[in-house]
């Protein structure tokens, strides 16, 4: 039963928000079939922001089945064979010190990933599954930076307090699934990926 489709019972549905954007939540839901994206492996997960929300996201990618590589410092030279990058978004003072990098590093490094994907016709997702805490200015670069160039954006319930999601989702015609925990981003990546 498809994810995007008809009523389901497991935890998604559409809401419309304010700005009229079709939103994946949690009850029935249905969403035009033109809508509905897919995605193949194998998929590279990497972090912008150098939060530890992308190795939860790989984890919950590894539990999908879902063939896939991680780096969370991954460069343009490990899309090779990539067919979906997963951009986990939000940034994190301790990973930015830790990793011995600037904002501006990342925001760059950004650039040359969503570059490379778009020549080589490769899926980008975004996810903020960090929530409110993931919201401050500098994760806010990164969003603003990524989210208008992907094809699907995850996002937690908590994390699109100001509309901002929103209003990239509406202006770029993108999809957004929301989830209430990253423990739950299983299900609606084995949805994405189903057939591929």
């Amino acid at each position: 039963m498809s994810l995007f489709a008809t009523p389901l019972r497991r935890f998604v549905s559409v809401t419309t928000v304010a700005l009229g954007l079709a939103v994946i939540t949690a009850a029935p839901l249905t969403v035009a079939a033109q809508e509905k994206p897919k995605a193949s492996p194998p998929v590279l997960v990497t972090s912008l922001g150098q939060s530890l929300d992308a190795f939860q996201i790989q984890l919950a990618v590894r539990r999908a089945g879902i063939r896939y590589k991680y780096d969370a410092r991954a460069e343009v030279d490990q899309l090779d064979e990539v067919k979906t990058l997963l951009l986990g978004v939000g940034a994190s003072l301790k990973g930015f010190g830790e990793a011995g990098i600037t904002i501006k590093d990342e925001l760059t490094r950004a650039v040359q990933l969503l570059d490379a994907a778009k020549s080589r016709g490769i899926f980008v997702v975004v996810l903020h599954v960090g929530g409110e805490e993931r919201r401050d200015a500098l994760s806010n670069q990164l969003i603003e930076l990524t989210a208008p160039r992907a094809k699907l954006l995850i996002i937690r319930n908590d994390s699109d307090a100001d509309g901002k999601f929103a209003e990239i989702a509406k202006a770029g015609k993108i999809p957004v699934v929301v989830i209430d925990n990253v423990l739950n981003l299983k299900g609606p990546l084995q949805e994405l990926f189903a057939g591929g």
